[in-house]
């Protein structure tokens, strides 16, 4: 028998490793955009992706049917989760450099707060700090100076995309709640991301041509499999076993290791230059998601 500090230990470890192989996703797709545009690139490996989680559910015997009623709310959890989510994605990564994407799809917390307060829950004075602190470091970010005011419109129309893929994803993880629940969060998971990449699917190509794959030499295409396979398909996984074992608000706190690992991996081997002014705006970034995080956890019934 596997004992109970073993099993949280096991839970930790798990976690982490979903949350690095996230923020790896970062410096990998944007080589692979070199190639492929950015919405047949988000639909196809997302595709990937949910095929891996399904094929999960299988081999690990787990309820894979869906109610009809439920139906309904999953298609509806696919279109913001993961169609309008990636599509915001793929186009920001595209118009911006990796690691200012990996730090402003950290405000997902902010968002978090903003819903709850919108849902009519109290935020306390704590939580507005926190995310006043983070979107100041956005600003910083993407300004990436410390001594003049360089913002441009390009950097601009890339941090609203992000901006817009953490606010979706920030309504995905509150409205899949009661239904992660009931249904379990991998079977939600696996349905809902091969359900929104098909749906992305043919507006992409709408735009694109499947012909696009053929600029893909073996490295990229190795590339492209990479991130459809571990930063989504097995990352997840990882995160719905920490969930059941670690639980929620532990999870949350690992989850600051993916701007880390973005940014960490775009630096060392994609030449995304690590600037001073970048590097303070992660950690005020960083350091307001924390301040915003801990506000949620101490207000009553709030979303996580």
């Amino acid at each position: 028998m596997t004992s109970p500090k073993a099993h949280r230990y096991a839970g930790d470890l798990l976690t982490i490793g979903a949350t690095m192989l996230m923020g790896s996703s970062y410096p990998f797709a944007k080589e692979v955009l070199a190639g492929l545009s950015p919405l047949l690139y988000s639909a196809s490996r997302y595709i990937v992706a949910g095929l891996v989680l399904v094929a999960v559910l299988a081999i690990l015997r787990k309820p894979m049917a869906v109610a009809r009623r439920d139906w309904l709310p999953l298609l509806g959890l696919a279109l913001i989760g993961v169609t309008l989510f990636q599509a915001c994605w793929g186009l920001a990564i595209a118009r911006s450099a990796p690691s200012v994407g990996s730090i402003v799809m950290s405000t997902t917390t902010a968002f978090s707060a903003i819903l709850a307060w919108l849902a009519g829950r109290r935020l306390p004075a704590l939580g507005w700090t926190g995310i006043v602190i983070a979107f100041a470091g956005v600003v910083l970010v993407v300004n990436n100076s410390l001594s003049e005011l360089t913002l441009a419109a390009a950097g601009i129309e890339g941090t609203l995309l992000w901006l817009a893929a953490a606010l979706g994803w920030a309504i995905y993880v509150e409205r899949c709640a009661p239904y992660n629940a009931r249904l379990g969060a991998l079977r939600v998971m696996a349905w809902t991301t091969l359900i929104g990449a098909l749906l992305l699917l043919p507006i992409s190509l709408v735009f694109d041509q499947p012909s696009e794959f053929a600029r893909l030499d073996d490295r990229l295409l190795a590339f492209w499999l990479y991130t459809g396979i571990f930063p989504v398909g097995i990352a997840y996984l990882g995160l719905t076993i920490g969930l059941e074992r670690i639980g929620v608000s532990r999870v949350m706190v690992y989850m600051y290791l993916i701007p880390v690992a973005g940014v960490g991996l775009s630096a060392a081997f994609f030449d995304d230059p690590l600037t001073s002014a970048r590097v303070l705006g992660g950690l005020i970034v960083l350091g307001g998601v924390v301040v915003t995080r801990i506000a949620l956890d101490r207000g009553p019934t709030v979303p996580v």
